[in-house]
């Protein structure tokens, strides 16, 4: 057993401690004061599940954010036409090409409310 999974045991094993002493004392208060008085509040422990295998975990593909292509795409958008306020919207994308991630970066700044978009204020490279 490695390091890192001990460690994790010993996690577990306190929560669960600290779980039951706390379903303890809530029992304990309820006999003592009566059940109208004494709000129930018990913890239920998290459901665990069952470890995966390393085929599985390699099958699945990684879906993380931490992603180190794509743009990051600043726009100066409006809520309206004729607006004084303009904002700037700061939208990460995982595209290759410059053009689809500023098109994709003004998609999401329509679906975000902002109809009018101004100007590209700045395109960085991740």
């Amino acid at each position: 057993m490695t390091e890192l999974q001990a460690f994790e045991e010993a996690l577990l094993s306190s929560r669960d401690d600290f779980v039951e002493k706390h379903n303890r004392s809530v029992e304990r208060a309820q006999e003592q004061f009566g059940e109208r008085r004494v709000a129930t509040k018990k913890i239920n422990l998290p459901q665990q599940e069952p470890k995966k295998s390393p085929q599985e975990t390699k099958d699945k593909a990684y879906t993380g954010v931490a992603y180190k292509t794509g743009y990051i795409i600043k726009l100066v958008v409006r809520e309206k036409k004729m607006s004084l306020l303009d904002e700037v919207f700061e939208y990460q994308s995982p595209k290759i090409s410059e053009l689809e991630a500023r098109i994709d970066a003004e998609k999401a700044a329509k679906a975000a409310g902002y109809p009018i978009i101004g100007y590209v204020q700045s395109i960085e490279k991740l």
